[in-house]
């Protein structure tokens, strides 16, 4: 069924690659895992055309939603999820210029796309640029690195808008919202600067605390720290507030061996 649905997009002209991403890419999927399928194309295929192709496969389909990038989402008649993402063939290309050339970085997340488009597994290539890419991205760029870092690093804890700073007022104030938000800003900040130390490409939100055991580098006492932020909620004020300047102390001592000038502002440090 999904083998048939993948040949008929593939047929078509506008179609010039499509790659299947996620867990079933990484060969590690649960009973949950959908498939993430990306469809890169030379012009966008209609809605009509992508119907005629799913509908009798699917026994639920939602089409051309764009929270973030345009998807069809649909159950197989199986119960399997089906994520169709589409994406204009020169995604590639921009994506190689914006990251790895111009260098440019994001709070948190910054090399998802990179990691997505070398993981991928490729399930239709009628000549497109991927494996051009990819001999490209297989160097992790010093200048991605450290731009990276240095990004994220401010706001982890060097400026009023910091989260270590503001998760310390969201304890103390007992703003239970607040503290969760701020405490999922914190981890998604460090596990950037975390991957970009060392030299991995960005996996995503999911299964982060099996990419640590991936890593060489990193603070120190960092996986038990993140359980405690994890359940920081059920600590004592004191406690909560001491286990989050721990942390950003920790951070700050840890990026100082990647970055040496990089230091915490006299202000922020004194209030933590």
């Amino acid at each position: 069924m999904f083998d048939e649905i993948i040949e008929n997009l593939g047929k078509l002209d506008a179609v010039r690659l499509i790659m299947l991403g996620g867990s079933r890419a990484k060969g590690n999927p649960d009973k949950l895992s959908d498939y993430d399928v990306y469809v890169y194309c030379d012009e966008p295929i209609p809605v009509a055309i992508r119907r005629q192709i799913f509908e009798e496969h699917f026994r639920y389909m939602e089409y051309a939603n764009d929270f973030w990038e345009e998807e069809d989402d649909g159950i197989l008649w199986d119960g399997v999820e089906v994520e169709f993402i589409y994406r204009s063939h020169s995604f590639i290309k921009e994506q190689y210029e914006n990251i790895l050339i111009r260098h440019q970085v994001s709070l948190g997340y910054s090399t998802c796309i990179i990691f997505n488009l070398l993981k991928s597994i490729i399930l239709v290539d009628k000549q497109s640029d991927i494996e051009w890419f990819r001999s490209l991205a297989a160097i992790y760029p010093d200048e991605l690195r450290k731009k990276i870092i240095q990004k994220n690093a401010v706001l982890i804890a060097d400026r009023m808008p910091s989260m270590t700073f503001q998760l310390i007022k969201a304890i103390k104030r007992q703003d239970v919202i607040s503290v969760q938000h701020r405490t999922t800003e914190l981890l998604a900040l460090m596990f950037d600067v975390l991957f970009a130390v060392n030299r991995m490409y960005h996996p995503g939100e999911k299964r982060l605390m099996e990419a640590l055991e991936r890593m060489s580098l990193i603070p120190e006492h960092f996986k038990e720290d993140v359980k405690l932020l994890l359940v920081l909620q059920t600590l004592s004020k004191d406690e909560a507030v001491q286990l989050v300047k721990t942390i950003g102390d920790r951070m700050n001592a840890f990026i100082r061996l990647w970055i040496p000038e990089y230091q915490i502002s006299e202000y922020i440090q004194n209030k933590l």
